[in-house]
This record gives structure tokens, C-alpha cells and sequence, in this order.
């Protein structure tokens, strides 16, 4: 489940930043304007605001979490079908919306299904989300290696990775379907009443409300590596950036195998600041391997993808099933996805559209200038600044 969940997903996640590039202003097809790579990424964002709550209640009250996930997964094959099909950054964005309306209340339904068959959630949960990673390594190892050596020409900077993720959407139809059975946790109240009733009880939770404020907070300025760390080692040239790409995923599965044992020493409050502190680190190697040849520090960067994954995303949902659990489970599932990938990446897509425009390439300037150490120093500064307001201003979550 998590493989296929994840595998589409990761066929073009990773180099649309590049394909978007490769086409803006006069470059290629000239389909898109400047700043569109940061500004795409609003469409993630809002797909997270609303339907992960809506389909994690309705999975809840009203239908098997199995079945909503394959209709959602119809839905992403048409919407990546859409993106490879469209000739115009309206289009395109339209069809962007769609795929995350539906992926992101997907991923909100694997945790609730996987951390609802689990007998031990905090020793098994983070070994099962390995293989989340695994389908991300095979995908970006798929665009960055095997067709390349199949072909002998990269599809990087080109729209066919949409339609492989495509084909892997509907695998994942089909998949859903053979899922253990995930009934409604409470088949009672009518639609609108019960929400609001539901809605209610989780905003009078002050250790869930306060813990989501921090998950927007920490998530603003991971955009920044999630949409343009591809084109960073494209425009400077690294070797096959795709492949080279899944040395993080090669880090994710080191720390998600030793999470449990971290998990009994330390409290998951404690692993989520350790992420924290890995994004403002990772910042700080990528603006080093901007300054000059060196290259070591942009490899400790993508290396350093396990801990700013796991401890902030995974963690994070383990932390948001302890805080709720029950009853409640997928509509909270929700509401975190809600703050990391939904108002913080929001934030975090206003950000690095801004950046890129000013830094990387500001409009009628040609060629574009690619300021990238000027870039990387940016969320390296807003990551230190939540770690510390985390600390100062929520103390008693720091433990």
C-alpha cells in the first residue's frame, strides 16, 4: 500500500521543477512564466486544506477507508493524465489542483488504515512506512536511471513522467481494492450536525491545536528542497540529479529502521524538534555547496533527507494518532496533513515563488542570473527561526 501510494507520485514530484524550468519564458514550449516553479507548488497546498479533513470524516462516519482510497487514486490518474495532456500553465495548474485534491487525502487514509491494522503502531508503523520510501527511491531511480540507459535520453526536463504516474495511479486503484477491510469507526449523526460536532471536539484538544501550529510553522520553508533541490543540481550540472536524488530515500530507510528504538529512548515530541533542526542544517550544507565547487555539502544535504522526513512527517503522524486516536482518527490524520502539507506548504510556495523570482530567474533578465547561494541561505534563516520559537514559546513540547 505504501509502495503505490508513494510511487506515483514520485515519478514526477522530483523533476517537474525541471520540466516546468525547461519550458518558461522562450525555453522550450514557453508555456510558463517566471516564478511558476516556486507558485506551482501552491497546488499541493490547497489540495491539502480541505479534502484530507472531509474524506478522513467521511471515512469516519460513512464509507470504508479501502474504497475512498481507490476512487481517490482514479482521480490522480486523471489528473496526471490532464498535466500531460495540457499546453498552457492555466491548464496545467488546473490539472495540478485536481491530482493533490486527491493524493492528499489518500496519504491521510494509508496512515489511518495502516496505523488502525497495526498491533504495535510505535514499533511497526515507522518499518511499514519504509516502504513508502522504497517506492520513491524505485521511481526516482526509474526516471533518473533506467530510462535513460533503456533510451539513452533523459525525460527530465520532459512531461512523460506524468504519464507513467499515471499507469501506476490506476496499479493503485486496483491495489486499493484487495486492502483489509477499514469500516467507519461510528455510523451515527447526520452529515452537517455531526462535523461540526466532530469539528468541535478536535479544536478543544489545546496539545492537538498546539502541535499542528508548529507542523505549519516547521513546514514553510521545506518547499524550498521539495521543489527546487532537482533543478539545483541540473543547473549545476551534478550527474543523473534524479538518481542521485534517492541517496535521501537511502537515508529515510536508515531512520525509519532505527525510529522504533528511538522512539523507546526518546519521546516523539523530542524526535520532531531533531527534524527541526535538520531542515536549518540541510539549508546551511546546500548555500555552502553554492559557494564554490565543493561538492561534498550538496550530497550531506540530500543524505540529511532522513531525519527532516521521518522525524517531522512520520513522527508527526504518529505523534497526531496518540493525541487522538479513536474515533477520531482519520478527521485528525487530516487536520495534520491539513498543517504540514496545506497551510505550510502554502506558505511554502508563496516563498519559493518569490525566491525564484528575485534569485533564480527574475523576469526579462537573460540569461537568469540562478543566485543560489542568496536562495539556500533564505529557509536556512526560517528554519533556525522555528526551531527557536518552538523552543521559546512551547516548552512543555520540547520534552
Amino acid at each position: 500500500m505504501m509502495f503505490l501510494q508513494y510511487w506515483p507520485l514520485g515519478v514526477w514530484g522530483v523533476t517537474v521543477g525541471t520540466y516546468i524550468a525547461a519550458n518558461t519564458g522562450r525555453e522550450g514550449a514557453g508555456i510558463f512564466s517566471a516564478g511558476f516553479v516556486g507558485y506551482s507548488t501552491a497546488a499541493g497546498a490547497v489540495g491539502s486544506l480541505l479534502s484530507p479533513i472531509a474524506i478522513g470524516f467521511l471515512s469516519d462516519r460513512y464509507f470504508a477507508a479501502q474504497k475512498l482510497l481507490a476512487v481517490l487514486h482514479v482521480g490522480c490518474a486523471l489528473a496526471a493524465w490532464g498535466m500531460y495532456e495540457s499546453h498552457s500553465e492555466a491548464a496545467f495548474f488546473l490539472w495540478l489542483l485536481v491530482y493533490y485534491q486527491c493524493f492528499s487525502p489518500a496519504a491521510a487514509l494509508t496512515n489511518k488504515i495502516g496505523l488502525k491494522h497495526l498491533a504495535n503502531p510505535d514499533a511497526e508503523y515507522p518499518l511499514v512506512r519504509i516502504f513508502s520510501t522504497v517506492g520513491w527511491i524505485t521511481a526516482g531511480l526509474f526516471v533518473g536511471f533506467l530510462w535513460p540507459l533503456a533510451t539513452g535520453e533523459s525525460i527530465e526536463s520532459t512531461r512523460t513522467p506524468l504519464i507513467v504516474s499515471a499507469a501506476g495511479s490506476l496499479a493503485m486503484v486496483l491495489f486499493s481494492l484487495t486492502l483489509p477491510h477499514t469500516s467507519p469507526e461510528e455510523r451515527t449523526g447526520v452529515f452537517l450536525s455531526r462535523i461540526l460536532r466532530d469539528a468541535g471536539e478536535l479544536m478543544r484538544n489545546q496539545a492537538l491545536m498546539v502541535f499542528l501550529v508548529v507542523a505549519i510553522l516547521v513546514c514553510i520553508p521545506t518547499m524550498a528542497y521539495n521543489n527546487v533541490a532537482n533543478l539545483f543540481l541540473n543547473n549545476r550540472h551534478y550527474g543523473r540529479p534524479a538518481a542521485l536524488m534517492t541517496l535521501g530515500q537511502i537515508s529515510d530507510l536508515i531512520v525509519l529502521g532505527i525510529t522504533p528504538r528511538l522512539i523507546k529512548r526518546y519521546s516523539l515530541r523530542s524526535l520532531f524538534v531533531s527534524g527541526m533542526i535538520a531542515w536549518a542544517v540541510r539549508y546551511a550544507l546546500l548555500a555552502a555547496a553554492s559557494f564554490s565547487e565543493t561538492t561534498w555539502p550538496a550530497y550531506a544535504a540530500i543524505l540529511m533527507n532522513g531525519p527532516c522526513f521521518v522525524f517531522i512527517y512520520v513522527v508527526g503522524v504518529m505523534h497526531i494518532d496518540h493525541l487522538v486516536g479513536g474515533s477520531h482518527r482519520g478527521a485528525a490524520q487530516g487536520m495534520f496533513v491539513l498543517a504540514s502539507a496545506g497551510l505550510g506548504n502554502l506558505g511554502g510556495a508563496l516563498m519559493v515563488g518569490f525566491m525564484q523570482a528575485t534569485f533564480l530567474t527574475p523576469e526579462g533578465i537573460s540569461p537568469p542570473p540562478y543566485n543560489w547561494p542568496a536562495f539556500w541561505i533564505v529557509p536556512a534563516l526560517l528554519s533556525a527561526v522555528s526551531v527557536v520559537v518552538f523552543l521559546v514559546f512551547f516548552k512543555r513540547y520540547a520534552k
